[in-house]
């Protein structure tokens, strides 16, 4: 069985999680980004039935878990991300170098993934989170 169907269902779950807020036109009807996934999934019920369906919430149940393991329960549970994307796969695509973007109003700095040795913030603890950002300066003031 081929997952094409659930694989783009998962994508556009992914990309509703992603840009909250924005707007979306599926066919005639614009509404909120955040219903695209639900709006694609109706549409397979309605035209190619419920097994269609049943085919594509296996890629919006997949895409939940993996938004949830790897972004939400690290971020805000204070848990562990276990799944990681291998560092090949990480040289294959850049994310093991900086990326810097020369903007119209700055310079945009991406930072290099940690190198696999080094760990990254765990918990609510403010003090590993703020501790190496410096002593701020105050915007618009003397």
């Amino acid at each position: 069985m081929i997952f094409t169907q659930a694989l783009i269902l998962g994508i556009a779950y992914t990309y509703s999680q992603d840009n909250k807020g924005k707007k979306a036109t599926f066919f005639i009807i614009s509404f909120n980004v955040m219903w695209l996934p639900w709006a694609m999934l109706l549409m397979t019920l309605v035209v190619a039935g419920p097994n269609a369906a049943m085919n594509q919430v296996t890629g919006l149940v997949a895409a939940h878990l993996y938004d949830f393991l790897t972004r939400l329960w690290p971020t805000f549970g204070g848990g562990k991300n276990y799944i990681s994307t291998p560092n090949i796969v990480k040289r294959w695509f850049g994310g093991d170098r900086p990326n810097i973007q020369a903007r119209g109003y700055g310079t945009a700095y991406r930072q290099a993934a940690p190198a696999p040795g080094r760990g990254t913030s765990s918990g609510f603890g403010f003090s590993s989170v703020w501790g190496t950002r410096g002593q701020g300066r105050r915007l618009g003031g003397d």
